[in-house]
């Protein structure tokens, strides 16, 4: 009895359970404060309205997150897209708590015990939500993906330290990978070594009914993309692809659509600018510093727990190199929301660092309390500035958007849109809001593709027959006008993709708002000039003032100030190209 006393009286103390519940949601509230409330200028629009309708979002159709949004999107906070911004933070926290607790079940150094370590796991915690990448992807329902990715990447190191030869344990991960597949398969393909290991070092998968279990449990996780066909064969919008076909299911999973785009071999000047995105998404997004301490903590678990660290690497590299070799050049931008799902990574490293360094300071307890004061001030102060950077608690301008757009059509309108920053904002007011039901909308890029034409000959009888009356593409948008005034045609101010073909289509493309509206005949100057000026005066501009700093813009948002722009500059060309001929063109 005196031992088992003696022990009790030894064991560390922890803070109580209750405190750290509390610490979450001191973190949700900061993240909910910069929290959008609407919709963000990325890909959120189209993820929102595919998951609302269970449609099909770009490839590979992200089946998980569909099942996952629809279900989340009967909880009604605030505006759609806001409920969804929700989800993305709620995956980054539970992410965390998940990280942080593998964190302390490492114990493997003398500090890392007490009240202690329990300040140590909140500064970490606090330095994870402060990594501008991570609190950027908490504020735009795009984040979900990249949250869902980190989610399964931190139950997985979880798992592993808390089950370290588990057989069951293993087919439970290996189910979850299967799972997270379904996802974002383009990071989580590169987890396969991590996996691969855990079973050869522990010899788990040496024995058939093993290897039997396992194979049955990954074909049940990759079964959710029988969702894309059994979902386009009803014929749901929006609909990216034809995945009904075994070809059309392999154009979507394996997005063939970007295939030009992400080649295995790529020109030097791709690598370069890889790497320097990467080293600047290590340098600068994190904490300044962090990056040293994290290269500390490998050293440090290579001496405490070799074991340990080989799985967090094999992990951590083929992501990394990945990310490195393989994406859009275009998307170079996008490198830092890649190495989301390695933050939580990053946070074990650190804790590893931060209690090497403690160890190196002695004994002397006011001194390690005072070391972490100091850390916890800057790591503070790096948040604050973060917040500032990121909040997007007024940020209205891509939905706005989407509106004014709205606003300038009539009634029973065609309009065909070229680029993503167009498009997304339209599908989400149509398909998860259900706004202007009776606007017939397409993307361009669709018309690249039979199942296009397909989708869009089945809104109406006329559009059908206009559309079979002819094989030619430039035929087909001919065809279209002919529909005029029943079936008004518009196209959105971006026509990079159609801009050929459209000079072919007879009549005339009329700057009207935010969209071209064909007409036969040119109309007069001043009823150009007064529908135009009233849709423009009647714009909802709000987020135009958020960004003061135009080097703080990013890509997407930029890209709307180029439409605003366009509208404007658009409508003082074609009115001088009247003047010649129209005395009466409103200067």
């Amino acid at each position: 009895m005196r031992i088992a006393l003696r022990q009790t009286r030894n064991e560390p103390k922890s803070l109580p359970f209750w405190v750290w519940p509390l610490y979450l949601l001191l973190l949700w509230q900061i993240l909910l404060s910069a929290q959008n409330p609407g919709l963000m200028s990325d890909d959120s629009g189209e993820m929102i309205a595919a998951s609302c309708r269970l449609g099909l979002p770009h490839p590979p159709g992200y089946p998980l997150f569909n099942l996952v949004g629809y279900l989340f999107s009967f909880i009604h906070v605030g505006s759609v897209a806001f409920g969804f911004n929700l989800l993305g933070t709620l995956l980054v926290l539970f992410s965390l708590a998940l990280i942080l607790d593998t964190c302390r079940q490492l114990k493997i150094f003398s500090s890392s015990q007490g009240y202690f370590m329990e300040c140590l796991l909140m500064l970490l915690g606090v330095l994870f939500v402060a990594n501008r990448s991570v609190f950027a992807q908490c504020l735009t329902a795009k984040g979900c993906v990249y949250g869902f990715t980190l989610l399964f990447v931190s139950l997985l190191l979880w798992l592993r330290v808390k089950w370290v030869s588990s057989w069951s344990i293993f087919l439970l991960t290996w189910f979850l990978w299967s799972v997270g597949m379904a996802n974002h398969w383009q990071t989580q393909v590169f987890w396969l070594p991590f996996l691969f290991f855990w079973g050869v070092k522990t010899k788990i998968i040496r024995t058939l009914k093993v290897a039997l279990y396992a194979s049955s449990l990954g074909v049940m996780g990759l079964s959710l993309y029988l969702y894309l066909p059994l979902r386009a064969v009803l014929g749901v919008l929006p609909c990216w692809g034809n995945p009904i076909t075994l070809r059309g299911f392999y154009w979507v999973v394996s997005r063939q659509l970007v295939k030009r785009s992400e080649n295995w071999i790529q020109p030097f000047s791709f690598y370069v600018q890889s790497v320097q995105w990467i080293f600047k998404t290590l340098m600068f997004y994190w904490m300044p510093g962090f990056i040293f301490l994290a290269l500390i903590g490998v050293a440090a678990l290579w001496k405490r727990n070799h074991f340990f660290l080989n799985n967090l690497l094999l992990l951590f590299l083929p992501v990394l190199i990945g990310v490195a070799l393989v994406h859009e050049e275009r998307n170079q931008y996008l490198v830092p929301v890649y190495l989301v799902s390695l933050a939580g990574m990053m946070v074990i490293l650190g804790f590893a660092g931060l209690n090497w360094l403690q160890e190196r300071l002695g004994k002397e307890s006011k001194l390690h309390w005072a070391f972490l004061l100091m850390a916890a001030v800057l790591s503070a102060s790096w948040l604050v500035n973060v917040y500032h950077l990121e909040n997007k608690s007024r940020y209205t301008l891509a939905e706005d958007f989407g509106l004014n757009v709205l606003k300038g059509l009539p009634k029973n309108a065609l309009l065909i849109a070229d680029g993503d920053h167009y498009v997304m904002p339209i599908w989400y007011l149509q398909y998860a809001k259900g706004l202007r039901p009776d606007l017939i909308f397409q993307p361009s890029v669709f018309l690249y593709h039979n199942w296009g034409w397909a989708q869009l000959a089945e809104h109406s009888a006329d559009i059908k027959k206009a559309i079979y009356s002819t094989p030619l593409f430039a035929g087909r948008l001919t065809a279209l006008t002919a529909l005029f005034p029943q079936q008004p045609f518009y196209y959105s101010l971006e026509r990079d993709y159609l801009q050929p073909v459209l000079d072919q289509v007879p009549g005339e493309w009329i700057p009207s708002g935010l969209a071209y509206e064909w007409r036969e005949k040119t109309p007069a100057a001043r009823d150009v000039f007064n529908r135009s000026a009233l849709l423009i005066n009647t714009e909802r501009l709000r987020g135009l003032e958020e960004f003061p700093d135009f080097k703080r813009i990013d890509p997407s948002t930029t890209q709307i100030y180029r439409y605003y722009a366009l509208q404007d500059s658009l409508l003082a060309q074609f009115l001088k190209k009247l003047s010649a001929t129209s005395p009466e063109t409103p200067k």
